[in-house]
């Protein structure tokens, strides 16, 4: 399209470009902006970082660590806000077979091999440790992994599908009980 035009194609990811309306110079940032002006009309990625945070906070894990990080900037600094990151619901997510999120999270960040543990890291680190639910995948995750993540986020509840929600650290408080006995076995066994 050359720069005579008065119409351009917004949605197009590349350089600005400079046009003239009605003997005034412009690019296309300035147009978007009148364009909102004249028509009310905003655009998801103008909204205020906190609102964005909002809405993300409600989204499943694998969209905010495949889907919304890769729409466009404002996205991706209002997704690394921690609260986004509070309530880790794993029921999508099938370590132990070939599911689609696993090949898509692969391919988006570039792995060669995914393990629960590295992808555990991802989330904590997202969340900067500070997340309080998490929601078992139908096939539970290994003890390790469980311990990991309980001493990582110390406000981290553990909720399964067939656990209901009215006894929270039921689980937490299972799995840490269960490590400690394991490592006091286990060092008694070296004696």
């Amino acid at each position: 399209m050359d720069g005579s035009s008065p119409y351009t194609d917004l949605a197009e990811p590349s350089a600005t470009k400079r046009f003239k309306i009605g003997g005034e110079e412009m690019d296309t940032s300035e147009e978007t902006m009148r364009s909102e002006e004249d028509t009310g009309i905003r655009r998801w990625e103008d909204l205020p970082v906190n609102c964005l945070v909002e809405i993300f906070k409600k989204l499943s894990v694998e969209d905010m660590a495949i889907g919304v990080p890769f729409v466009c900037k404002s996205w991706y600094e209002a997704h690394l806000d921690p609260c986004c990151w509070k309530i880790l619901d794993f029921r999508g997510i099938d370590p132990w077979s070939e599911c689609p999120f696993i090949a898509r999270f692969m391919h988006e960040y570039r792995l060669k091999k995914f393990t629960i543990m590295g992808f555990l890291k991802f989330v904590i680190n997202r969340g900067h440790k500070l997340a309080t639910k998490l929601i078992l995948p139908d096939r539970l995750l290994p003890l390790s992994n469980l311990v990991y993540i309980c001493e990582q986020c110390p406000m981290l509840n553990i909720y399964a599908s067939w656990q209901p929600e009215k006894n929270p650290g039921l689980i937490r408080g299972f799995v840490m009980k269960l490590n400690e006995t394991m490592l006091r076995h286990c060092r008694n066994l070296e004696l």
